[in-house]
């Protein structure tokens, strides 16, 4: 089953395809986008490519995935949030934007439209990491109910479980 389009308040999330490879790669270049979700290592054509391939396939084996992030449906991409699988099992949220769009309120925004499909295809618990000196993304993860784990190393590791009284549709 594809990902479903989510408009929000202020955002349209509309699953990523394979036309978005270039908007991906200029985004994932920007060296103050880099630093966190690539550790500050270049991003080749190939690598966004393969990103691409593995959300097309979670999305078709598991109904999961990722959502490029716009203000509308002609507006340019402004990021990116959704999911993958971690560890085999454990499902990741992941979110990034350009920089023009930090402090506005949007990854919290996109995370929380994402969370609520998550819980409704019925998955119990979602993780997050962060590097520690990204306080903006802890700040995000925070506002987002999301709570700290045990985290030796450079990285933190936050979890959220599922609310009660959300049922699966």
């Amino acid at each position: 089953m594809p990902l479903p389009t989510i408009r929000t308040q202020r955002l349209w999330l509309r699953p990523w395809t394979g036309a978005d490879a270039k908007m991906l790669h200029s985004l994932w270049c920007d060296p103050q986008v880099r630093r966190y979700l690539w550790d500050d290592r270049p991003v080749s054509h190939q690598r966004v490519a393969q990103a691409i391939r593995d959300h097309l396939e979670t999305v078709a084996s598991h109904g999961i995935g990722y959502w490029a992030l716009h203000t509308d449906e002609s507006h340019p991409l402004m990021g990116f949030c959704g999911f993958r699988f971690a560890h085999k099992s454990e499902v990741e949220l992941l979110y990034g934007l350009a920089p023009a769009y930090w402090g506005h309120g949007f990854a919290t925004e996109a995370a929380q439209a994402a969370l609520d499909y998550l819980w409704k295809k019925g998955h119990a618990r979602v993780y997050a990491h962060t590097d520690r000196p990204n306080e903006k993304s802890i700040a995000v993860l925070r506002r987002l109910g999301m709570q700290p784990v045990a985290s030796p190393g450079e990285m933190l590791t936050f979890v959220l479980e599922r609310p009660s009284g959300v049922e699966r549709s």
